[in-house]
């Protein structure tokens, strides 16, 4: 025994030698992590973890896939190396406990024994809050090197997937425009362009309707293969408040969030605040302004998938230059915080002021991180026993509470918009059945093929919480007050944003025979709606516009220079193409096509020849998320477009080179004047970056309409044409107080005039998405859509509704040979509003048509 201890000594020694053998950022980078005016871009960020990955047994680079642009989106899996050993075991467990219905009694705790306590750390989602994509290099380092008790408790327990950033390509953005700004009077300044390609902030508002392909990659990780029982988001925030936020959070929650997680959130909450405060870190607040209401956040989903979700904020600086913040200077305020200067229950500790660092930044984060895991490691056992209670609960939830079922009937409207929401909700780890024969439900019959979604499941909140109606609780900031502004929208279902039928049951149904696709698989939703009808050969053919899908299906036939005609009564496209290209460009769509019959080809009056329209759309240099999400519809739905900035509406060559120009939602007075608003650190940018298009521009616009283009104006942007223009519309909510009137991000019905040509494959009523936006009388021009004479709410909150009764939503406007079309809505909100993208397809389409008197019939070669 004398021999073996000196040589289990030594062999100790070694293995800490090893371990402490890591190379350390500093080595790699040539800085200290944080260090001022000092970053690593995404490169330099996958090169370290890698080279921790070659060199350590305890982490693993894991990519999930490409970015939008083509970077390596990575997961680095850190925990222990006999985790690693038996990781299949580890996530086996995960699955099961994520759906109780598949853990057999006596496995149970075996299970728990065995698990692991999974934790998501996804950092620096937006990419100018940028220290945290810092801090993943030290805190992966610290873990991979460090041969403390504290350590190997975490790497025992805990199966830690470090994100360095779900935004790589802002992340290189950001450091590339910061590097170049060194020294230069715009130093630290945001980049003048989105810091994602299509979502600029909105990377974090699409963890439900799962458009970017960064929030499907990480979506399909978390909840068909690792499970999370924790996921904490780590962000930054304004510079002169609080120095760091940490739930709880704010009291407004949504009521489909189970108790257990919302005491979890105060649970953690507790230990990593004291944990801050231990260590001297001060301006430490909680329950302040972040609430736990809104669905869709990187940290909001997890709570309707079993998880707790937790968000930091911290104080920035300006991206990596210090900043000095005097004490009086040191502002705050807003929900739950009346002054961040002085002590509250909430906020113990005020900040006295100083110089702020990005490394101050990354110590609060590194931090808040070990403080976690280290409650992760310590209490293994009551997360996974917490996480299998919370599927318990949803499944004994789903088989007593109303609904019981939502039912999507066979037919639909809008098929493809059908199809893409059960492709979301399949990909959320949904569980979804199909009829094989008919069933009744509440005493209405449904044909075999319908759809029906089980709420006895393990993910019965986050479908509650998609397909119900939202009912914001009234929160007034004092009595007889404006409504609180929620943190992001109030409403939000999402089978009428996407203008989708379905039916609540609440009943359970009986006697069903169904196909089941499984929530836990990878496989792609069939197609469940609408496949294409059968035709003949050699004859025109005639496509609903009902489907979504047909705007592709048109968008691919024109660039195959093939004839296209928009017939408007009955409503359909015309078709003049053989059956071998047809068949070819309608592959994976939902339409619906058949062949065209005489009365139809022998229409005269009522139809025109569509064309590739000519589309620009404007970017302004101070970036909205708005511009982006017109750009990602629009190349979802394969329309050609041209960007066109500030210098190219001045110079004006643009007349002659569009049919249509699209606006979307900005301030007028940013459009018009770009940065030159009295701030200071905003006229620091070049020139070229801070002009906006200037009255020169505004006049070629107003000479390219009156030329006969048309112009799209969305939300605010309407203000700035409906006022320069002099245009015979008024936005009658314009000089409406906030205390009588407030919609701020509800849904709102809207009816349609079908008679018009921008209304072509519309329901006569439709939802809009309204953000406390427009409301016009018009003297002159068309109402396209209206708002109801009686209450237009479908979901969120809505007060003082009979300011926008019978007022116009959709306005067209004729100017000289043009039009101005004014959608005092947002159609193309997130790319969620499926319900109203026809709205802009069609003023596209209609502003490059042509007359044409009658079809003439073609023979067809195969």
């Amino acid at each position: 025994m004398k021999k073996i201890l000196p040589l289990l000594l030594c062999c100790f020694s070694l293995l800490s030698a090893l371990a402490f053998s890591q190379p350390s950022p500093e080595s790699q980078l040539g800085f200290q992590v944080g260090a001022d005016r000092k970053l690593a871009d995404w490169n330099e960020i996958i090169r370290y973890l890698n080279l921790l990955d070659n060199s350590s047994e305890r982490l693993q680079v894991m990519e999930l896939g490409k970015s939008t642009e083509g970077r390596p989106l990575v997961f680095a899996v850190i925990t222990a190396p006999q985790n690693f050993a038996r990781l299949d075991d580890i996530l086996n467990i995960q699955r099961r406990l994520a759906d109780p219905r598949q853990v057999p009694a006596d496995s149970l705790a075996s299970y728990l024994r065995r698990g692991r306590t999974v934790v998501l750390i996804n950092c620096s989602i937006h990419s100018t809050e940028i220290a945290a994509s810092q801090m993943a290099l030290e805190l992966a380092y610290k873990l991979a090197s460090g041969n403390d008790a504290k350590t190997h408790e975490i790497l025992d327990n805990v199966v830690l997937l470090l994100t360095p950033s779900s935004n790589p390509d802002g992340i290189q953005l950001v450091v590339d425009w910061y590097k170049k700004s060194l020294g230069m009077p715009h130093e630290g300044s945001s980049p003048p362009w989105l810091y994602h390609p299509y979502a600029g902030h909105d990377d974090n508002r699409d963890w439900f309707m799962l458009n970017l392909v960064e929030t499907r990659l990480i979506t399909a990780a978390l909840y068909q293969k690792w499970f999370p029982q924790i996921v904490y988001d780590v962000h930054q925030m304004g510079e002169k408040g609080p120095r760091l936020f940490f739930p709880p959070f704010y009291e407004v929650s949504n009521p489909n969030i189970d108790p257990i997680l919302l005491r979890a959130i105060m649970q953690i909450g507790g230990h990593v605040t004291t944990d801050l405060a231990a260590q001297g870190f001060t301006g430490i607040a909680t329950e302040w302004t972040f609430d736990t209401w809104w669905h869709g956040g990187m940290r909001s989903a997890p709570y309707f998938h079993n998880s707790v979700g937790l968000l930091s904020e911290a104080a920035s600086v300006k991206i990596a230059t210090p900043i000095e913040i005097k004490f009086d200077a040191i502002g705050g305020g807003g929900r739950g915080l009346t002054n961040a200067r002085e002590f509250q229950t909430n906020f113990p500790e005020p900040w006295q002021g100083g110089w702020w660092r990005l490394r101050d930044i990354v110590d609060l984060e590194l931090t808040a991180s070990h403080s976690l895991l280290t409650l992760a490691a310590r209490y293994r056992d009551q997360w996974l026993h917490n996480f299998y209670r919370l599927g318990q609960r949803a499944i004994a939830k789903g088989k007593t509470a109303s609904p019981r079922a939502y039912i999507l009937p066979l037919s639909q409207h809008d098929a493809a918009a059908a199809h893409k929401l059960l492709e979301i909700m399949l990909l959320q780890g949904t569980e979804i059945l199909r009829a094989q024969k008919d069933f009744t439900a509440e005493g209405a019959t449904y044909p075999a093929g319908s759809v029906l979604i089980d709420l006895a499941q393990p993910y019965r909140n986050n479908i509650v919480a998609l397909f119900e109606k939202q009912q914001y609780p009234e929160k007034r900031r004092y009595p007889g007050g404006p409504l609180e502004q929620p943190y992001d929208v109030t409403g939000w279902t999402l089978p009428l944003q996407m203008g989708v039928d379905y039916f609540a049951s609440t009943q359970e149904i009986k006697n069903l025979t169904a196909d089941t696709i499984n929530a836990f698989r990878m496989s792609p939703a069939p197609r469940l709606f609408a496949a294409n009808s059968p035709f003949e050969k050699n004859a025109p053919f005639s496509v609903s516009p009902n489907s979504l899908d047909a705007y592709k299906l048109v968008n691919r036939l024109l660039k195959q220079n093939q004839t296209v005609l928009w017939s408007r009564q009955p409503a359909q496209f015309l078709l003049q193409t053989n059956t071998a290209e047809l068949t070819k460009a309608a592959q994976n769509l939902s339409v619906t096509m058949a062949t065209a019959n005489a009365t139809t080809t022998d229409n005269t009056g009522n139809i025109q020849k569509l064309k590739r329209p000519r589309i620009g759309i404007y970017r302004s240099y101070v970036p909205t998320a708005d511009e982006g999400w017109t750009r990602f519809v629009l190349d979802e739905f394969e329309f050609d477009y041209k960007v066109l900035v500030d210098s190219d509406l001045r110079r004006g060559e643009f007349i002659t080179q569009f049919e249509a120009i699209i606006f979307p939602d900005q301030r007028d007075s940013t459009i018009l004047s770009g940065r030159q608003s009295g701030d200071d650190d905003e006229n620091k940018y070049p020139a070229e970056f801070s002009s906006g298009i200037g009255v020169s521009g505004l006049t070629n616009l107003r000479r390219f309409v009156e030329s006969g283009g048309t112009l799209l104006a969305f939300d605010s942007a309407t203000r700035l044409f409906i006022r320069h223009w002099a245009l015979p519309v008024v936005n009658e909510l314009e000089q409406v107080k906030s205390s009588e009137f407030s919609a701020p991000g509800s849904l709102l019905r809207g009816i349609v005039d079908l008679s018009h040509p921008i209304a072509f494959g519309m329901p006569r009523e439709t939802t809009l998405f309204f953000s406390n936006s427009g409301a016009f009388a018009v003297r002159d021009g068309r109402a396209i859509v209206k708002y109801p004479l009686q209450n237009p709410l479908l979901s969120g909150w809505l007060q003082g509704e009979n300011k926008i009764h019978g007022k116009t939503a959709l306005a067209e406007v004729p100017l000289g040979r043009g039009r101005v079309l004014l959608f005092g809505f947002r159609p193309q909100h997130r790319g969620q509003t499926y319900a109203t993208f026809k709205l802009v397809f069609n003023s596209l389409w209609y502003a490059a048509a042509e007359e044409v008197n009658r079809i003439k019939p073609v023979v067809t070669e195969e």
